[in-house]
């Protein structure tokens, strides 16, 4: 039996030697590996961003309207649409009165037009292309709701809404992919509700 106690502790001894010298360093060295990736990615995505061509839809409120501040602040150059022209106006100089002196930002470029006229889209993309060139981000984030039962809201308000919410962005981003596809860049971000998960009263449009 006193043989056996030495034994023990010498394999005890090895298994501790072994994690402490292999596993150990192995696992914060994996840590340090993914870390290390993670920080160059979030530096890659920052200097992707700095000079991007940025198009967001619905920018001039919501989530819209804070992704234009979040893209605007690295750098990025916004195209920033929407049917307002005097809330786009508002926007631009809401964005060019934050100074930023770690980076250098650009003066957003403002295009009017309607997402549920198919045609003023086209033209809309052909402006956005002529005017920078060509795209990295599009953000289709525009949408409309309404409130009411379904007996109630004429199929009027349900074409409004497809032609705004669906069939607009899928304009927008048909006119604007060849140049992505000729590029081989491009990044196309599509922003919903909830709704599209959850039943709510009176959100049946």
């Amino acid at each position: 039996l006193s043989s056996c106690g030495p034994r023990k502790t010498v394999q005890k001894g090895k298994l501790m030697d072994f994690t402490s010298t292999v596993i150990v360093p192995l696992l914060f060295g994996s840590l340090g590996i993914f870390a290390l990736f993670r920080l160059l990615q979030w530096m890659r995505m920052r200097a992707y961003l700095q000079e991007a061509v940025v198009v967001i839809t619905g920018a001039t409120s919501g989530l819209g309207k804070e992704c234009a501040k979040a893209f605007h602040a690295a750098g990025s150059k916004l195209v920033l649409c929407g049917r307002d022209s005097e809330r786009l106006k508002e926007l631009v100089q809401e964005l060019c009165a934050v100074k930023n002196h770690r980076k250098n930002t650009h003066e957003p470029h403002p295009v009017v037009f309607d997402l549920s006229d198919t045609k003023t889209v086209v033209n809309a993309a052909e402006e956005i292309l002529k005017a920078l060139g060509h795209v990295d981000i599009l953000i289709n984030n525009a949408g409309i709701s309404f409130r009411g039962t379904i007996v109630d809201t004429g199929l009027d308000v349900d074409k409004k809404v497809m032609e705004t919410n669906y069939f607009g962005p899928i304009a927008l981003t048909k006119a604007l992919l060849p140049s992505m596809i000729k590029r081989r860049q491009g990044h196309i971000v599509a922003i919903s509700s909830v709704q599209g998960k959850i039943s709510i009263p009176f959100r049946s449009a």
